[in-house]
């Protein structure tokens, strides 16, 4: 207490001086002018380095988007919007006519909006695409084999609006019910909650029903981002050795977050996911 009120005098004597000092009082002001003018470009620098982050995540995005554009004329003929298409394919099992679309027979889908909380997400995705084109050897192995296929991503924005008909819509709520028997199956088919990596995470069928089945069908209930994994491939690669049924053929994964707290922990659990290892490494049959 001695040593408190010895400091607490110390201040209160500084205080006093510069109270009964007319000329130190400009000076101080002067002064704090002086360090806000300073502070102001860093200040900047760190908002627009936050825009910058959300806008090139964007750019990044927007160069594998799968088109909503008509979504509201989609019929039983497969018209509609590019997502209609690539998801009618999905429902139907058309594998050839995927490959045949250029979707490949291993990629990634993932649900993205246009603001920061999908900036995870894209440097995840970013460094792992990066680490695999440099063939980086802790992502593609001695031999550069560890990693099959090609990278693919396409992205589907769950927040693209349009007008019609002097109405602003959300143009995936549409491709949602569209297709709501294809997101219904994910749920009461018990398919995907049944994988080795959802039991590892101790999914429950109650997380899949709240991201994409509703009881009202006004709005998709889907939250972005969410990232899902296709290998339509009869083997998956485990270090260069070919494995069978080591994966649910098809639809393999959803991810609704991405583990790890840096870009290169996330993009490392991307690569398990990829290759069918570690979390991602087995399945529990039917």
């Amino acid at each position: 207490m001695v040593v408190l009120r010895a400091i607490g005098g110390f201040f209160a004597r500084i205080g006093r001086w510069i109270k009964e000092t007319a000329w130190i009082q400009p000076l101080l002001i002067v002064g704090a002018i002086f360090a806000v003018i300073f502070a102001i470009p860093h200040i900047i620098d760190g908002v627009k380095g936050w825009f910058n982050t959300s806008d090139d995540a964007n750019k990044y995005f927007a160069k594998s988007q799968l088109s909503l554009k008509n979504a509201e004329k989609f019929d039983t003929n497969n018209t509609g919007s590019e997502v209609d298409k690539f998801l009618t394919y999905i429902e139907n099992g058309d594998v050839e006519k995927l490959k045949a679309d250029k979707r490949g027979d291993r990629f990634f889908v993932a649900f993205v909006k246009d603001d920061t909380a999908c900036n995870d997400l894209y440097g995840g995705l970013k460094t792992f695409q990066d680490k695999w084109k440099s063939n980086d050897r802790e992502f593609v192995g001695e031999k550069k084999n560890a990693l099959a296929g090609d990278f693919k991503l396409w992205t589907i924005y769950t927040d693209t609006k349009e007008t019609i008909d002097n109405e602003e819509v959300n143009l995936f709520d549409k491709v949602w019910l569209n297709h709501y028997s294809l997101f219904e199956t994910l749920v009461d088919g018990n398919y995907l909650p049944k994988t080795y990596y959802a039991l590892n995470k101790s999914y429950k069928v109650s997380q899949y029903e709240s991201n994409f089945t509703s009881d009202s069908l006004d709005t998709c209930p889907m939250n972005a981002p969410l990232l899902m994994y296709f290998d339509f491939t009869d083997d998956c690669a485990k270090n260069g050795i070919e494995l069978k049924d080591q994966k649910v053929k098809g639809l393999s994964d959803i991810i609704f977050t991405v583990d790890g707290t840096s870009d290169l922990e996330r993009a490392r659990t991307l690569k398990k996911c990829w290759s069918h290892t570690d979390l991602f490494g087995k399945i529990i049959k039917n």
